[in-house]
């Protein structure tokens, strides 16, 4: 259940405590005032964050950083990972806002330990199996890497391409929050799965009413004042439900273009994807563009694609593509 306390499955998050100030002395903390549940993990309420959303420089983001690693290329175990990150503070109260962190990966490995196996595995079988996502993995296997699009970066006179990180193996750390390497043929199936309420090419996966819980907004007016990672991203157009970030008024939505309820999400190499249930309509945007993650202001133009030089099309893209849908319903 989302009101679930997810203790119930990973004991090593009982009894956290809470930083004082994200900035402060990692001494300084107070018990949280109740447990982590699903819903604090999938709406990004849980007090759980990344190093880059942390103040540069802060105590509790070289924490992240050192006991934790690179979050696009952790080397642990995921329960040797659990257990690290259980014994960090939070940077906030379960519940008290949206900042964005470890949570879906927390997450993915809960959905394993209740499985009884790697939740790369439940994905093949419950998700990528099903949908025939025959090309959506944690890795890429050697056959299959001549065909793998290169990661860029701009380097103030132009992009540079950047070396991948291809492993050998599956990795140990396969966990919900990324890493998952796909295709655009691919992923339409997915979106098809959530903008046709469950089913995609006739494999119903969710229930019509869990894809409604998933697209609606559960933030608080309060909750979506708070800037996101340095800027405004909310503003008064959108919302995040379940996983998933929702258009609530697109008169206002100043980020990009959709219907009323259109929903997504962005990846950290700018790809994107957003699903119109107004339109019936999927867009999909996929950019191989790294921005230095230097701190949350940097981290937002990897998120939203604003000041990323390589990524300055994709809002073009979105209006573009409702340019066109417009033009034709006047036809």
């Amino acid at each position: 259940k989302l009101d679930d306390s997810i203790t119930k499955w990973v004991p090593e998050f009982s009894n956290m405590k809470v930083i004082a100030d994200t900035a402060g002395p990692l001494s300084a903390t107070t018990p949280a005032a109740r447990d982590i549940t699903i819903e604090d993990l999938m709406t990004h309420r849980s007090g759980i964050a990344y190093g880059f959303s942390l103040p540069e420089g802060s105590p509790l983001r070289n924490a992240y950083e050192t006991e934790l690693g690179d979050p696009l290329n952790a080397q642990l175990d995921p329960s040797e990972w659990m257990a690290l990150l259980g014994k960090l503070p939070l940077a906030y109260q379960p519940g008290d806002r949206f900042h964005y962190g470890h949570s879906t990966d927390v997450l993915g490995f809960i959905v394993g330990r209740i499985h009884g196996k790697p939740f790369a595995d439940v994905l093949k079988e419950r998700i990528f199996g099903p949908l025939g996502m025959k090309d959506t993995d944690f890795w890429i296997p050697h056959e299959k890497r001549d065909r793998a699009a290169a990661l860029y970066m701009y380097d103030g006179k132009g992009l540079k391409r950047l070396p991948g990180v291809p492993y050998d193996a599956p990795p140990k750390f396969a966990g919900g929050g990324g890493g998952l390497t796909s295709t655009v043929e691919d992923y339409i199936k997915f979106a098809k799965l959530m903008i046709k309420n469950g089913e995609s090419d006739g494999v119903r996966l969710l229930k019509p009413e869990t894809v409604t819980m998933m697209r609606t907004n559960r933030l608080t007016d309060a909750q979506r004042a708070i800037p996101f990672l340095g800027m405004d991203f909310w503003w008064k157009s959108q919302g995040f439900g379940l996983g998933l970030s929702t258009i609530m008024d697109p008169a206002q939505h100043i980020l990009g273009a959709g219907s009323k309820g259109s929903y997504g999400w962005p990846g950290i190499f700018g790809t994107w994807w957003q699903a119109d249930p107004v339109e019936d309509t999927i867009l999909i945007w996929l950019v191989q563009n790294s921005v230095m993650l230097a701190g949350p202001e940097a981290a937002a133009a990897a998120v939203t694609g604003q000041a990323a030089t390589a990524r300055m099309a994709q809002p073009m893209f979105q209006r573009a593509a409702y340019d066109a849908i417009a033009k034709g319903k006047a036809q």
